[in-house]
């Protein structure tokens, strides 16, 4: 597939299908969501949402096509609560990291070209806060993960 401007929205599309379809077989219970969830995050004590996309781009080929290579970042927040005391905090980061190896896992094993969308895509970076927020400390506790995913591919068209 390709697009004359960028892949940018298939990208990110086909990143959060693999997911819609990977959570649910795993949990119904955990929300997916294209963005920022809102008032429905209140809802749901696990969640992974597609936020920040950026792309760089560089000429490939300086025929009449005009291709360029592209540079995709999609930056996917996952967060799990756990009720409980501090024995959840560790329940909740396994929680929070084996979503985030779902979607690792499709990339880099399952289905490493997005159906073909790019050349390749891969967990490139990922932050923990490891810690709950002091105000959810009384009623449980909360996992914080930010990973990027990166992907390369390749953009043609007029």
């Amino acid at each position: 597939m390709s697009s004359s401007v960028t892949l940018a929205r298939a990208f990110k599309a086909a990143l959060v299908a693999a997911a819609q379809t990977l959570v649910a077989a795993r949990d119904p219970e955990v929300l997916v969501s294209f963005g920022h969830p809102g008032q429905a995050m209140g809802n749901f004590d696990d969640l992974v949402a597609f936020t920040t996309i950026s792309v760089d781009q560089e000429p490939a080929t300086l025929g009449t096509n005009r291709s360029r290579s592209e540079t995709l970042t999609q930056t996917v927040q996952i967060s799990c609560y756990r009720a409980g005391g501090p024995d959840r905090e560790q329940v909740a980061s396994d929680g929070a990291y084996e979503l985030l190896g779902l979607l690792e896992h499709h990339v880099r094993v399952t289905d490493t070209s997005l159906g073909g969308l790019v050349l390749w895509c891969f967990l490139t970076s990922h932050t923990s806060t490891g810690e709950t927020d002091p105000d959810l400390l009384a009623s449980g506790r909360t996992i914080d993960i930010e990973a990027t995913f990166t992907a390369k591919a390749r953009v043609t068209g007029s």
